[in-house]
Formats: C-alpha cells, sequence, structure tokens
C-alpha cells in the first residue's frame, strides 16, 4: 500500500465562493461561511456575518457546504479546521475558505491535519504562499498536495477522531489490535515514512485513550469512593453564580487529602449527582487556560510542590469537557493545603469518600507513621 497520498488523491478540494458586493445581505438563505465563524472547533455565528441568497453560478453550488466537508481557513498562518455538520446552519463557504471533499474519509483526513504533523505541514506551507500585501494564503493547489499518511488498516474511515469517540468498547478493542498486528511493518517503513509512523502512534493513543475516557464513563455511573470524586467546577460557584476562591480551594483540598493517603482521581466538570456539566461554567476562554489555571493553583497553594505527583488532562465524556486529575500517593514528603497567602497550612487526608482535615497533633502523628522523610 502506498504509505502516503495527497489531499487531491483521496478528496476533491473546492475554493469558496466569492459574491459581489450586492450579492450580500445581512440575512438570508445561506451563511457566508468564513474563518471567523470557526473557533475553537466549532461554527459559530458573529455580528460581522453576511449572508447570500440562491445565486445562479456553477462556483457558487459547488461551495454549498455539505455535512461530512472539511472546511479549511486558507488565509494568515493560523490553521482553522471544522468538520461540517448535519444539523449546522445552511451555508456557502467563502473565498477565506477551502472545502475538502471526502466523503467517508473526512474524518480521517481532518484527524491528520489536526495533529502535530499535519499542522506543521499546513503552516510550512501556508507560510511560503504569499498574496497582495504580504498576506499568507494557503492556495487549493497547495492544500491539495499535503501529503496524508496511509495506514496498513483496511477501514481508514474507523481511524478519524469522532468515528473513534463514538466506537463501543468492543470495536475500539478490535481497532486497537487491528493497529497493533501493523507494528512489524509499521516498524520497517520507519525509515522511509516518519510521518507515516507519528501518525500512526497518535492513532493507536487516540484509541488506547478513548478506551480509558469509556472506563472512566462507566465509574462515574456507580459514584464516588474513597478514590474518584466529582467537582461541578474549578472557580465558578453554581449557587452564588460567581467566581469563588473557595469553590477552588475544595478541589485543591480533594488533591492534598488523595495524595497523603492512597492517591486517586477527580473529575472536574462532573455533579455529585453523576451528570456531566462540562467545563463551559468557569468561564475559560479555551481549555489551554483552564489548565494553566490549575496548574498555578497547585503552585500556588499546595505546598511543597505537588506537580511529581499530579497529571490532569482534558477528556470528553458525553460530548462535554471533563478535566481528570490523577494523584498519586506521596510516599516522601506530606502535603499542605494554604488557602489564601494570610491563612495558615492546613493538612488533610481521605476517610471513605470525603476529604478530612486533621487536627494539628492529629496531623503530626500521621505524618510520622505515612512519612518516610518524617
Amino acid at each position: 500500500m502506498t504509505p502516503s497520498k495527497s489531499i487531491g488523491e483521496l478528496a476533491t478540494v473546492i475554493l469558496g465562493f466569492s459574491p459581489k458586493p450586492i450579492e450580500r445581505t445581512k440575512s438570508g438563505r445561506y451563511l457566508l461561511l468564513g474563518g471567523r465563524n470557526l473557533q475553537r472547533g466549532q461554527l459559530v455565528a458573529t455580528d460581522a456575518d453576511s449572508y447570500v441568497n440562491t445565486i445562479d453560478r456553477a462556483s457558487f453550488q459547488r461551495a454549498i457546504a455539505q455535512p461530512g466537508d472539511i472546511i479549511v481557513s486558507t488565509l494568515f498562518d493560523r490553521r482553522k479546521l471544522y468538520l461540517f455538520q448535519p444539523d449546522d446552519p445552511r451555508a456557502v463557504v467563502n473565498s477565506s475558505c477551502a472545502i475538502i471533499r471526502a466523503g467517508k474519509q473526512s474524518d480521517y483526513i481532518v484527524s491528520y491535519l489536526r495533529s502535530m504533523t499535519g499542522e506543521r505541514d499546513f503552516l510550512e506551507k501556508a507560510a511560503k504562499a504569499t498574496t497582495g500585501a504580504f498576506i499568507p494564503r494557503l492556495s487549493v493547489k497547495d492544500l491539495a498536495s499535503i501529503q496524508i499518511p496511509i495506514l496498513p488498516f483496511e477501514e481508514l474511515s474507523r481511524l478519524g477522531d469522532a468515528s473513534i469517540e463514538h466506537a463501543s468498547g468492543k470495536e475500539l478493542l478490535a481497532i486497537k489490535r487491528g493497529l497493533e498486528s501493523k507494528d512489524a511493518e509499521i516498524e520497517r517503513l520507519r525509515a522511509k515514512n516518519e510521518d507515516l509512523v507519528r501518525f500512526y502512534e497518535d492513532r493507536l493513543r487516540a484509541v488506547t485513550e478513548q478506551l480509558a475516557t469509556n472506563d472512566l464513563a462507566g465509574r462515574i455511573k456507580h459514584g464516588e469512593t474513597a478514590m474518584l470524586e466529582f467537582k461541578s467546577s474549578l472557580r465558578w460557584n453554581i449557587h452564588a453564580k460567581k467566581m469563588d476562591a473557595n469553590i477552588e480551594n475544595a478541589v485543591l483540598k480533594t488533591i492534598v487529602a488523595f495524595c497523603n493517603t492512597k492517591g486517586g482521581e477527580l473529575l472536574i466538570g462532573v455533579a455529585d449527582d453523576k451528570s456531566i456539566v462540562g467545563l463551559e461554567h468557569d468561564g475559560f476562554p479555551d481549555e489551554d487556560k483552564f489548565q494553566l489555571h490549575l496548574r498555578n493553583l497547585l503552585l500556588e497553594r499546595i505546598v511543597p510542590s505537588a506537580v511529581d505527583v499530579v497529571e490532569f488532562g482534558i477528556v470528553s465524556i458525553d460530548g462535554k469537557a471533563v478535566c481528570h486529575v490523577t494523584c498519586a500517593q506521596s510516599k516522601t514528603k506530606e502535603l499542605w493545603l494554604r488557602p489564601d497567602k494570610n491563612s495558615n497550612e492546613r493538612f488533610y487526608v481521605r476517610v471513605g469518600p470525603s476529604s478530612t482535615e486533621l487536627a494539628p497533633r492529629d496531623a503530626v502523628a500521621y505524618i510520622k507513621d505515612h512519612f518516610s522523610e518524617q
């Protein structure tokens, strides 16, 4: 099998439509979809949007977005990708974007373009092509020439992000076995096609992580335990409807307690009633800012540093973002929570499914019994 093919070989690449000024309206049958509408993997409406009605030109008909189309922003050096959905509003893609129309292969292609290797390829080609007043633009020709690694797998469409996310546990295990059965073949290709190898490793990692996420979703249904706790938010007080440092400290208290006992897992974005509420109400512009804020809290309010025993990442459960915090048991040093600069440090441990503060005398005795540095 050919190790890679160009996007042009796998799909039809279509230039966006450029209407005449008189054809643009503030309301109409079709949204004139541009790069501004592609935000953090979502299609959003903006106050600056224009609309068009049906136009009797072939270029207009070609640019009508269809479910499964990959919409690619081709202006500037900001890579934006969106997989058009059946329930999205009627839209015509404008000339600041292009369409990759690949049918069943669309999910596979967009998953590659979102990977680190695909992003690098995309940005390198965009950087080489400039038009007008030095405005980078990725031409349809350059977009069509981007090489997509073709993994030695019978049904490539099953390896796309969306397919993996919606696959059952049985299907995921079958995909994982299928990928792992190609280890020897992939290794032979390593010297010839490093991009293919990296994407193979990326897909295997995606399947493995989705299996873990599915397992996590199943454990949520059984509720909180001594080693699993839920928090609805990181900083938003749902009842008072405001940001609240006490909510942050409640999260940190749980982390400290887990590390001081036998370790455990915290899920931020899951309510006490086991419903998945997500992270949106914490008000961060993106997931990176959420994770940066959590990391800063860990550094500023837990002493000594918990960095070597706490890991966290964002997972998708029921279509919503949840922060999965994994706390290892700290065996050589006890951790303390400092709620604010003017407060004394507090010591917590897990007692059943709750985090309990120990009085100073009890904390000293516990530390002597449980930490090797003491």
